[in-house]
C-alpha cells in the first residue's frame, strides 16, 4: 500500500479522492486544505498548515488539486522532498513560473504527471496506434467544451485574469502537439466573447500550423452537450476519438455512419492513478514536464492574444 498527500479538497480534489478508493494499493491518508470544517472521512487526517501536513506520517507521493495561482509554490516545495507527484492543469499561470519550473524539472528522477486527461485515456491511447488506417492524412479538427458560467468577469481586474478557454485549451493542445507537433503559427479564425448576467462565454476556433499538418479547434463554454472529439480525416477513411464515451469510432469514406472499434472501461483519472501507484513502485517512470513546457508556452500565446478581443468589448 502507497500512502499518498492530496492537496487540495475542492470539485477536482474530491473527485480524485473518490477515483482513488477504486484503486487498492493507494490510499490517500492526508488532505491539505485551507479551512477545516466538520467534514470527516474514514482514515484520512485534514491540514491546513503544509510543514505540518509534510511531516506527519509516510508520505510517499503527492497529488496537487488546488486552484492555478498555487500550482507552482507547492510543486517547488514538493520538488524540495524528492517526492513523486501529480499536478492538475494548466500547469502554471505565468510564463515566469513555467520558466523556474521547468528548470526544477527537466532533470527530475521521480515521476511528474500532469493531468492532461486525454493523453492518459486508454482510448486515445488505441486512437494514436489506430491512425494508419486512416491512409493519406487530410485534416486533423477537434471539438472542446461543455455549458460553464464563469461567474465576476465585471468586477474583474483586467490586468490578471483568465478566459474560460485557458482552463479548458491544455486538453487540445496537448492532442494536437501529440499529434503534429509544436505549431509554428497560429491562426485565430474566431474568438466571439460576451457578457451574460456577469458570466462569460466563449466561442473559439483556431488553426494551428504544425510541421507538416493544420490542427482546428473550436472550443466553446457554452456547449449544452459536452464535447471531447478529435476527428483525423485521411484518403481511406475517418477516426474519431471521444473522450467522454472513452471510445474510438472509425467511418470508412464509403460508409455512411461510424462504427465503434474501441471503448475502455476505466477513465483517464482511473489509468493516471494506476500508473502513479506503479512509479511509486519504481516500475514506471514518467516526466510530463517537456511536453506540458510546449503546451503551455503555446497556450500563453492564445491567450494574449485572446484577451486583446475581450479588453475592448468590456469597454464599449
Amino acid at each position: 500500500m502507497k500512502n499518498i498527500s492530496l492537496i487540495g479538497y475542492g470539485n477536482i480534489g474530491k473527485k480524485i479522492f473518490n477515483k482513488s478508493l477504486k484503486e487498492k494499493n493507494l490510499s490517500i491518508n492526508k488532505i491539505l486544505k485551507k479551512k477545516i470544517t466538520n467534514l470527516k472521512l474514514l482514515n484520512v487526517k485534514f491540514f491546513t498548515n503544509f510543514k505540518t501536513f509534510t511531516k506527519s506520517k509516510k508520505n510517499d507521493g503527492y497529488i496537487i488539486a488546488t486552484p492555478l495561482e498555487s500550482h507552482y509554490e507547492y510543486a517547488r516545495k514538493i520538488i524540495k522532498q524528492n517526492k513523486p507527484f501529480v499536478i492538475e492543469k494548466p500547469l502554471v499561470a505565468n510564463l515566469v513560473e513555467l520558466k523556474k519550473l521547468y528548470k526544477k524539472c527537466k532533470n527530475y528522477k521521480q515521476s511528474i504527471f500532469i493531468n492532461h486527461s486525454d493523453l492518459y485515456n486508454p482510448a486515445f491511447l488505441v486512437f494514436l496506434k489506430n491512425i494508419k488506417l486512416i491512409g493519406t492524412y487530410k485534416k486533423i479538427e477537434m471539438f472542446f467544451g461543455k455549458y460553464q458560467e464563469i461567474k465576476g468577469f465585471d468586477t474583474l481586474n483586467k490586468n490578471n485574469f483568465f478566459l474560460p478557454s485557458f482552463d479548458w485549451m491544455p486538453h487540445p493542445l496537448a492532442i494536437a502537439i501529440r499529434l503534429a507537433g509544436v505549431p509554428k503559427k497560429i491562426k485565430i479564425l474566431k474568438n466571439n466573447l460576451s457578457l451574460k448576467k456577469k458570466s462569460l462565454f466563449q466561442k473559439s476556433n483556431i488553426d494551428l500550423y504544425c510541421k507538416d499538418k493544420v490542427v482546428n479547434i473550436k472550443f466553446s463554454n457554452s456547449y449544452l452537450i459536452p464535447k471531447k472529439r478529435v476527428i483525423i480525416k485521411g484518403s481511406k477513411a475517418i477516426l474519431l476519438y471521444d473522450g467522454y464515451k472513452r471510445a474510438i469510432f472509425i467511418k470508412k469514406n464509403n460508409n455512411k455512419y461510424f462504427k465503434r472499434v474501441f471503448y475502455s472501461k476505466i477513465d483517464s483519472l482511473e489509468n493516471l492513478l494506476r500508473l502513479f501507484y506503479l512509479s511509486l513502485k519504481k516500475k514506471y517512470h514518467r516526466n510530463d514536464i517537456h511536453l506540458a513546457y510546449k503546451i503551455m508556452r503555446v497556450l500563453f500565446k492564445i491567450e494574449n492574444k485572446m484577451k486583446i478581443e475581450f479588453i475592448l468589448i468590456t469597454k464599449n
